[in-house]
């Protein structure tokens, strides 16, 4: 059974096979093979277990995806049997490359909330934004990052370059990194934001430092006729100020928690870095998290 994703060690498309209970990449160029089994139990998965694209372990009768057994090898993710949930005392997951951000195994389906394992289920989009300026009448968006966690649990990106109608100033640049030659046919801003919505959905946001980011969401959308709901929206600044943090920007918290910022100022690295702060937050705060809704946050007069 070839599974149609991408091998995680040499990136070859539909190259990666299930024989038995066992993962391996097709290639003749790839030495990629890993026995997987239940991440729940860690009973083998034999291939009688595999209907479609569903699995349903034999031995503790849980059910899940070939998609989600790929995400966890391909993200290099690993199941902490011993590092329980404090919500449900489930399983949780992690990077190999750090053991801070441990998650739910079932996550964001049981996030804390009071009704953990509900039909409808939340997707959380990180959100970030680089501009020309500070205000978002007067000044562009030229960049926008997000990542989102959907209802499964799987991480989706959306990152964009816009191109504004004036030239970006040297300040900006030594700041984000990004030149007037990077935007030369980059998305306009009604493109970039008509797609940004679709990503969003009724998602919940999270921004750190939301009383900037999210003025420039919501005029944007005003100015574009583009609309999202009543989007709950977290931010991981006032959050970080509630637990007492000293020094609570990005680039402070990411250092103090040793979370990986490379890029820093470019949306998309900005946007992961607060997920991977966000996830700590949850884990050791969270009585602090503090939720508003895109209604709460003002935009001026377009």
């Amino acid at each position: 059974m070839i599974i149609d994703r991408a091998c995680p060690q040499c990136r070859a498309l539909g190259s990666v096979e299930i024989t038995g209970n066992t993962l391996r990449c097709q290639s003749e160029t790839c030495s990629f093979s890993v026995e997987y089994c239940c991440p729940l139990c860690d009973a083998a998965i034999t291939p009688d277990m595999i209907v479609d694209d569903g699995i349903t372990c034999g031995a503790c009768q849980r059910v899940y995806t070939i998609k989600k057994i790929h995400y966890l090898l391909s993200n290099s993710m690993v199941v902490d049997k011993a590092h329980g949930c404090q919500w449900c005392n489930g399983p949780t997951i992690h990077r190999q490359d750090s053991n801070l951000t441990h998650r739910c195994f079932f996550y964001p389906r049981c996030s804390g909330q009071g009704d953990l394992f509900a039909k409808k289920q939340e997707s959380i989009i990180f959100l970030d934004f680089e501009t020309t300026g500070l205000d978002p009448i007067r000044d562009h968006i030229i960049e926008i990052g997000a990542l989102k966690i959907d209802h499964e649990g799987y991480d989706h990106t959306y990152e964009q370059l816009v191109k504004p109608p004036v030239d970006i100033d040297e300040r900006i640049t030594k700041i984000t990194g990004i030149t007037n030659e990077m935007v030369v046919g980059a998305a306009n801003i009604v493109e970039a934001m008509t797609k940004l919505v679709e990503f969003i959905g009724d998602g919940k946001l999270v921004a750190h430092n939301a009383e900037f980011d999210i003025p420039w969401l919501l005029t944007a959308l005003h100015r574009h006729n583009l609309f999202l709901g009543q989007n709950p929206v977290t931010c991981t600044l006032k959050w970080a100020r509630k637990n007492g943090e000293v020094r609570a920007s990005l680039g402070a918290l990411t250092k103090k928690y040793a979370i990986n910022h490379h890029n820093a100022h470019r949306a998309l690295a900005d946007a992961a870095s607060t997920r991977e702060l966000y996830l700590i937050y949850e884990n050791t705060f969270p009585q602090n998290k503090h939720e508003e809704t895109l209604a709460d946050f003002k935009i001026g007069v377009v």
